[in-house]
């Protein structure tokens, strides 16, 4: 039974995907609203749509910069993916 092991999605994955979907769906529902608007004929702005695009592309920035340097520091030598995959023990690495 022990070979049934259930792999864990880290964390840190779930956030970037999650971030990823609620950007994609909230962008794809204030285009349909701008078009909405524009088959009705609507003659004023919409600045509050289109900010929210905005402000959720800079979220998602932040956010995959910060996943993105973490799987950079994971995956290099002296990372915790790297050597511990390696069974690289850190008195080995000669790090401090």
């Amino acid at each position: 039974m022990s070979g049934n092991r259930v792999k864990k999605t880290p964390t840190s994955n779930l956030i970037a995907v999650g971030i990823l979907l609620v950007d994609a769906a909230a962008t794809f529902a204030v285009l349909a609203l701008c078009a909405l608007a524009i088959w009705r004929d609507f003659l004023g702005a919409l600045p509050y749509l289109t900010t929210l695009i905005g402000a959720l592309q800079a979220a998602t920035a932040v956010v995959l910069r910060g996943y993105y340097g973490k799987s950079t520091a994971e995956n290099t030598k002296g990372g915790i993916v790297y050597d511990t995959a390696l069974g690289v023990s850190e008195s080995d690495t000669g790090d401090l």
